[in-house]
């Protein structure tokens, strides 16, 4: 699977799904990072996971980073912990993680979890990345 997402910033980190059936696109924008996800968020493609988001919060400013989820398939527990260590290391170093584009499917998975009243959820990456940026 190849999965082509525009940007207005540019592409810094693609993981390609041909060999995991996950794959990751980074894309910067204006002190916000936007981590675009497909496929399968499971045991088998946890670690290509947190190196994306690894990636994505390393930075010499506070981390403000949206996780676009439209295009999983699939997430079981260990992909929730992941997402879930991301989002602690972003707010440890004084930055801030946003979810978008949550399926029908990922939404149910966190309201079974709780996790609805620990993720913030917006609609779309774009409206993740103006809040981010204050606008």
């Amino acid at each position: 699977m190849r999965r082509h997402v525009a940007d207005v910033g540019r592409n810094v980190h693609v993981n390609d799904a041909r060999r995991t059936g996950f794959s990751s696109v980074i894309t910067r924008h204006d002190g916000a990072t936007v981590v675009s996800l497909a496929g399968e968020l499971d045991i088998a493609t946890a670690a290509e996971l947190r190196q994306a988001l690894a990636d994505a919060v390393t930075g010499p400013e506070p981390p403000r980073v949206v996780i676009h989820l439209e295009g999983v398939d699939f997430c079981d527990s260990t992909g929730l912990s992941v997402l879930i260590s991301a989002m602690n290391g972003a707010e440890a170093a004084g930055g801030r993680v946003l979810l978008s584009g949550v399926r029908a499917r990922m939404t149910r998975l966190f309201t079974m979890t709780g996790l609805t009243k620990r993720f913030e959820i917006r609609e779309t990456a774009a409206d993740a990345v103006r809040e981010l940026l204050g606008a």
